[in-house]
């Protein structure tokens, strides 16, 4: 498996078993990938992109990961309790990611925005993360 991919599965993972989170959200409520028709609210992993720190994954990767949250509410109160359950959850994700070790993880940035059609809000949590191989 990919680092990306372990990265994805620890992400997912974990802000599943946040209670904070689902608190806000309710239960499975958290995708890769977020099927047609989703009940709002949700939270959906979004773009990840990963780039070597140096010639070869084994020294190590850097990933910027998306974690994208959606409401109906009028304002963006929820939306921005989600966004924030999210950065806390992986400010705290484990140093095991699969076959990989995390490093670091730094620079949370959280916007929202209203949706186009203007029934909600959509909220985006960009984050960087080095993984390194864990052996």
């Amino acid at each position: 498996m990919s680092a990306q991919a372990d990265l994805r599965g620890a992400i997912v993972a974990a802000l599943r078993a946040d209670a904070a989170l689902t608190a806000v959200i309710g239960a499975d409520r958290v995708h890769d990938g977020a099927p047609r028709g989703a009940a709002i609210p949700f939270v959906d992993l979004g773009a990840v992109e990963t780039r070597l720190l140096a010639a070869t994954p084994d020294e190590g990767e850097r990933h910027i990961v998306e974690v994208l949250a959606y409401s109906r509410k009028p304002a963006r109160g929820e939306v921005s309790a989600v966004l924030t359950a999210i950065r806390d959850v992986l400010a705290e994700l484990g140093p095991a990611v699969g076959a990989q070790r995390l490093v670091h993880v730094s620079d949370p940035v959280m916007r929202s925005e209203r949706q186009r059609d203007g029934r909600g809000w959509r909220g985006r949590l960009s984050v960087r993360i080095v993984t390194e191989p864990a052996a």
